[in-house]
């Protein structure tokens, strides 16, 4: 044989064996974009979008496999090399080759089933075998290859009588050596210190504070987040305006009512990508300062350099990234070799993504984001706001963080992920629990959310150690804040369950109520706590008059530190809230509902700019279907958005956290008192209700005719001779109600 045709063949070799394992990553991958676009009622030209979206990931895949086919075959022209000094007829070659590939396949393949679960489905001892074995047997098992390759090659050089093992050796090693260098993640620069004030604004999606460690959480859920709150000033009554994340963030950027900037869910309209109203980085910008803002998540939210960051790092925002995230595709051999920023060349979409979440690296994010803080540090003074989603559905749990809180030897469908979305765009693990099964779900799925604030928690830690070692701890207010918290599962909830949620209705406080807290570089106020409520349009005030910058408009929301100072003279804070994009399961009986049941008629693709917007035609309707509430000290009143009349709910917050029993008719004065303050956001949206001092009596038809209702007010024995109401748990601790028993429609698809 001429001696160019043996790497030839190897090359060959290499390149058709990744085309067998993309041809079986594809076929698996299939099944998922099927369920996933399956939901989905369209009209044909989105449907279009979405194939194209989903072939030019392809595209990008297979270059991929063909990448690592040639890189394999120069490794098994060299393994090759060292095993034989004689080059081998073809069928000697063949098998040889063949059972080299199929044993380092096998090998890659056991350490991923540990290391990413949720990619092996197709894995029927998945569970067992993540729960069972430890990534570094497989590296063991590598490095007992290797050397195996190693004996048997010299043994049959030195039978040979040829030179040149060493030579072959050495190759091998510098190869493996540049292919790993090659491959390597990004590692961050180092920070400087700088002379001016800087804030960096650390957001964690979905963060309830109350299941942080520091709060009194038994499990260890947030070291990290735990010694920046010693060194903080904390407020346990936040409030979100919203509890989606791109309407929180602009409230939080603009420090103005939802009802005033415009930004009533998630995305944003085409005529209206941002505010007409300042926007934080704008300002500080505009007062010398550099601005930067990271995420890993950018289906639902995403800034553009017009909101006022110099800096953005975010993931590829568009269409593909909707289409291929909902559910995930297994394109596993990618994952395993080329997770960083040579596959990212490839395919851009899955840099830093957690909407990926099977294949996710948090780690990998969290370098992305300290490398942002160097850039910062560059400049004289700084804004670097951040946003870490890994608290997000789908809730994929990967190695070690699988194993925490508990959930080795759980065997449930929701072992590696959480249940449900809450919303029907997601495809369910878990549908129609019910009794100890539904009680038995909802636990994990709490396991689930708690390892999740352990992976943000890192974030947490990597950036304030990152701030210490460069000096600029000592000149730099840190702020943590969530955008919303999440609501989870509970006994005898208001509405009907589908899995962790937040923002499809007012209920509870689980997704309203949000972290906050500040760091002064001078150790001010450290580890103070302070019980007055607040609200996320209080932020933007806060920072500007922490530096002394002036605002340029009129803004709703006011610098808390009044309050630190004990200079508040109005009495408690009002909280304003309101619901985004919701679904038929949380509403009350004759609801409003959307007209537009294709989720085509709710959402357009510019596809110029690649970017998901809301339809303009459809943001009247979204408006008008919200519900909304209005909380003042302990009492919190909700509106909710019929079709014919007005129905308003009064909760007592002390005593009834969850909003299971309606006081209106026992306090009337109390919902005329909140109702006066809602008036003014009702008539921004074109709502005008009968008088306030006909709010109680009109509700009580609406009320009469939901069941759920009547059933706890009647087990509570409010309306009754019974005092207070108390909570009502079966034998087995679950909801009289079942979880999720109504079944998902396909118009009901909406972005969390």
């Amino acid at each position: 044989m001429k001696p160019f045709l043996t790497p030839l063949r190897d090359l060959l070799f290499g390149l058709g064996w990744f085309l067998c394992l993309l041809v079986w990553d594809t076929a698996d991958s299939l099944h998922y974009l099927r369920r996933a676009t399956g939901r989905i009622k369209t009209d044909e030209t989105t449907i279009s979008q979405l194939k194209g979206a989903v072939i030019e990931y392809l595209y990008g895949v297979s270059a991929s496999y063909m990448l690592m086919g040639l890189m394999a075959g120069v490794m098994l022209h060299l393994v090759g090399r060292i095993l034989h000094p004689n080059r081998l007829k073809f069928f000697a070659w063949f098998g040889r080759t063949t059972i080299i590939a199929l044993l380092c396949t096998i090998l890659g393949l056991a350490r991923q089933i540990i290391t990413f679960p949720t990619l092996h489905g197709w894995f029927k001892y998945r569970r067992q075998w993540a729960e069972f074995a430890e990534p570094y047997w497989v590296d063991s098992a590598w490095a007992l290859l290797a050397i195996l390759i190693l004996v048997r090659g010299n043994q049959a050089w030195k039978a040979s009588g040829l030179p040149g093992f060493r030579r072959i050796v050495a190759a091998a090693a510098v190869y493996a050596l540049a292919v790993t260098a090659l491959l390597q993640p990004l590692n961050a620069e180092e920070s400087v210190d700088n002379d001016g004030m800087n804030v960096v604004l650390i957001g964690i999606d979905a963060l309830r504070p109350d299941r942080l460690s520091h709060f009194g959480n038994e499990r260890k859920t947030s070291p990290n987040i735990d010694a920046l709150l010693d060194e903080s000033l904390i407020f346990t009554q936040a409030f979100t305006q919203l509890s989606r994340t791109y309407p929180a963030w602009t409230t939080t950027m603009t420090g103005t009512w939802p009802t005033v900037h415009g930004i009533r869910d998630n995305l944003p309209t085409s005529d209206r990508l941002i505010p007409d109203v300042a926007l934080l980085p704008q300002v500080l910008k505009d007062a010398g300062y550099a601005t930067g803002f990271a995420t890993d998540d950018s289906r639902f939210s995403y800034m553009i350099p017009e909101t006022g960051f110099d800096m953005i790092r975010q993931p590829v925002v568009g269409l593909q990234n909707f289409a291929m995230s909902v559910n995930e595709p297994r394109f596993r051999a990618y994952h395993g070799l080329l997770h960083n920023r040579v596959g990212f060349s490839l395919l851009p979409v899955q840099a830093y993504n957690q909407s990926f979440g099977a294949s996710y690296r948090p780690w990998q994010f969290v370098e992305w984001v300290v490398d942002g803080l160097a850039e910062m540090s560059k400049s004289k003074q700084f804004f670097y706001a951040m946003h870490s989603c890994v608290l997000h559905v789908p809730g994929d749990r990967i190695y070690p963080w699988y194993s925490m809180f508990g959930q080795d030897g759980y065997r449930g469908k929701n072992r590696f992920k959480y249940s449900s979305s809450g919303s029907s765009l997601m495809v369910s693990s878990v549908t129609n629990a019910k009794g100890k099964n539904a009680k038995r779900v909802a636990e994990q799925d709490l396991r689930i959310y708690d390892s999740g604030i352990r992976m943000a928690d890192d974030l947490v830690g990597a950036v304030v150690e990152e701030l210490k070692t460069s000096g600029l701890w000592d000149n730099t207010i840190v702020i943590l804040f969530s955008d919303h918290g999440e609501e989870l599962w509970d006994t005898d909830l208001p509405y009907k369950w589908w899995g962790p949620n937040h923002g499809f209705h007012m209920y509870g406080e689980g997704h309203t109520n949000v972290a906050f807290s500040i760091r002064f570089p001078d150790g001010k106020h450290a580890g103070e706590v302070i019980d007055d409520p607040i609200r996320l349009i209080d932020l933007a005030p806060t920072v500007v008059d922490l530096l002394g910058i002036e605002w340029p408009n009129t803004i709703d929301g006011k610098s808390v530190m009044p309050i630190v100072k004990n200079e508040e003279q109005d009495g408690p804070r009002m909280v304003y809230m309101e619901t985004g994009l919701s679904e038929p399961r949380y509403w009350v009986p004759n609801h409003k509902r959307y007209p537009f049941k294709k989720v085509s008629k709710r959402y357009k693709l510019d596809p110029e700019a690649d970017r998901v917007h809301i339809r303009s035609k459809f943001l009247p309707h979204l408006v008008a279907a919200k519900d909304r509430a209005l909380q003042v000290g302990k009492w919190k009143l909700i509106w909710h958005s019929l079709k014919k009349g007005i129905r308003v709910d009064l909760y007592d917050r002390e005593t009834d956290p969850l909003n299971r029993y309606d006081l209106a008719k026992q306090h009337p004065e109390k919902v005329e008192e909140l109702g006066q303050l809602l008036l003014p956001f009702l008539a921004v949206d074109g709502i005008a209700p009968p008088p306030l001092n006909e709010w109680v009596e009109r509700s009580e038809k609406p009320k009469k005719a939901d069941k759920r209702l009547q059933k706890r007010l009647k087990r509570a024995g409010i309306g009754t001779e019974a005092d207070a109401p108390e909570v009502e748990e079966n034998d087995t601790g679950a909801a009289p109600e079942e979880m999720g028993s109504e079944k998902p429609t396909n118009h009901d698809a909406v972005g969390d």
